[in-house]
């Protein structure tokens, strides 16, 4: 049986003969496969909606109804299996089958070598297709998936992305802050190594509870636990058995699970919940982190010996802030994309916006400058983005590091005016600010223009701009 090197195919035959099902069941577990078996239809399309198979092999009156328009029932959805029509009197053509949704059909009795030479082909054709498909989203979304700059820190992670890629099996971590593109840098990862053609699956280990994050990842037998449910249920290992499985926030998975985890990686084998029997893990583990594991070893709130394993290769993805080269690339990068996607002709930035842009420190990261310019985008007409179309933004940083020094102001003698206080305190914010007009403009609670006429009133220096034309003010 081909397949593509490690995932099991499932198969599903739907026949009222007891002797036919576990005949069939027998013949295509010795030749590879993950086989269950039912009486009916109803069933059979239950089974389906809750887990898709791969392929289901069904006699045309399991349905109680002797009518081959019932398979349209199974035949639907995103990923229909690929559906062997089991024709009783040999009297339904493979053309009549493919009309109501089947993929081909065969007659009883039943023949091991045919059937055995049509589960390959259709398997084969099933394998192929979901190659053509998976090509065809990553033409569309390559370049969403390309790691944008030209800084150094961003050239260096390409190299480690490009190292990496060529061990598929190897365990990494990636650590940064939120929003940095940590899981831009795993699904890279994944797309440049040879797993490219198996599933990319992510898990947050921070939004589920303990008992959940346990069931999701390994998955649960039949009865495991109250509400589980009859056929129990394959977990995310399984599913992304061949490709590569993110294991976000892993700082926050709890201790018990941790072990588990552990154990997964040492022995690659695992045990769905209420299971006795262990299940090869063939599915390559990133794991991402906005906290400092070293630090939460050292705190006692994760396991050493865990982080060891996951410390094989470590990819460290700075902030924003640190690599302000890439601003101009992303901005435009983002700008072209929501352009393209909402039908505008959006040919840029504007001096002033792009200034604004550039000064940011972007606590949010990656993330919150595509924000930025999506909300730019949607503001802007056509043409030029300039500053009033970007977001309002309250300034200065997040620790109120830049909060004016509550000193006193000594006034030239003899004048009390208005102007002359307004001189001294626009001074005082520029140089604190270094001149970052931006940022003074936010201190000062008026806008960049203002701030502008008021550096002219008051003889303070000059400093080019362009011109700020009329547009949205919100």
């Amino acid at each position: 049986m081909k397949t593509d090197g490690t995932a099991i195919p499932r198969i599903l035959v739907v026949d009222g003969e007891d002797a036919t099902r576990q005949g069939l069941k027998a013949l295509l577990t010795a030749h590879g496969a993950w086989v269950e078996t039912t009486a009916n239809l109803e069933d059979a399309t239950r089974r389906n909606d809750h887990q898709p198979f791969d392929m289901v092999f069904v006699d045309s009156e399991a349905s109680g109804e002797a009518d081959p328009r019932a398979l349209t029932r199974l035949s639907g959805g995103d990923t229909p299996p690929e559906i062997v029509l089991l024709a009783s009197d040999g009297a339904i053509s493979s053309g009549e089958a493919m009309r109501y949704g089947a993929t081909d059909s065969i007659g009883k009795p039943l023949e091991r070598e045919h059937i055995l030479a049509l589960t390959d082909r259709c398997l084969e054709a099933r394998l192929l297709k979901a190659r053509v498909e998976r090509l065809q989203g990553r033409v569309q979304e390559l370049t969403s998936i390309e790691l944008v700059g030209q800084s150094a820190h961003l050239r260096q992670l390409s190299t480690r992305i490009e190292q990496v890629a060529h061990a598929p099996d190897t365990t990494i971590l990636i650590e940064g802050e939120s929003g940095t593109g940590k899981e831009l840098v795993a699904r890279s990862i994944h797309e440049m190594s040879s797993r490219r053609d198996g599933p990319f699956v992510v898990v947050n280990c921070a939004a589920l509870s303990e008992s959940l994050l346990e069931a999701e990842l390994f998955g649960y037998e039949a009865g495991a636990f109250r509400g589980a449910t009859r056929e129990g249920k394959e977990g995310l290992f399984s599913i992304a058995d061949g490709g590569t499985l993110l294991l976000d926030e892993i700082s926050e998975m709890p201790t018990n699970l941790q072990a588990k985890l552990l154990r997964v990686l040492q022995e690659r084998s695992y045990r769905r919940v209420g299971g006795a029997k262990d299940r090869p893990a063939r599915a390559r583990v990133i794991a991402a982190s906005t906290r400092n594991l070293m630090q939460e070893v050292q705190a006692g709130r994760f396991k050493e010996d865990l982080f060891y394993r996951l410390h094989v290769i470590t990819m460290k993805v700075v902030p924003l802030r640190d690599r302000t080269d890439d601003i101009p690339l992303l901005a435009h990068y983002f700008l072209d994309h929501f352009g393209r996607q909402m039908g505008k002709a959006l040919s840029g930035f504007s001096e002033d916006a792009m200034e604004t842009l550039s000064e940011r420190s972007w606590p949010g990261n990656v993330r919150e400058l595509k924000n930025a310019v999506e909300h730019a985008a949607i503001v802007c007409a056509a043409g030029l983005v300039d500053e009033c179309h970007l977001p309002r933004w309250d300034g200065g940083a997040p620790d109120g590091t830049d909060v004016i020094p509550r000193d006193t102001v000594e006034l030239p003698e003899g004048d009390r005016s208005l102007r002359s206080v307004e001189k001294i305190l626009v001074t005082m914010v520029l140089e604190e600010t270094a001149w970052n007009i931006s940022k003074a403009a936010s201190m000062l609670g008026i806008n960049r223009t203002t701030l502008y006429n008021k550096i002219k009133l008051h003889g303070l220096g000059s400093r080019p701009r362009a011109t700020v034309p009329d547009c949205l003010t919100s």
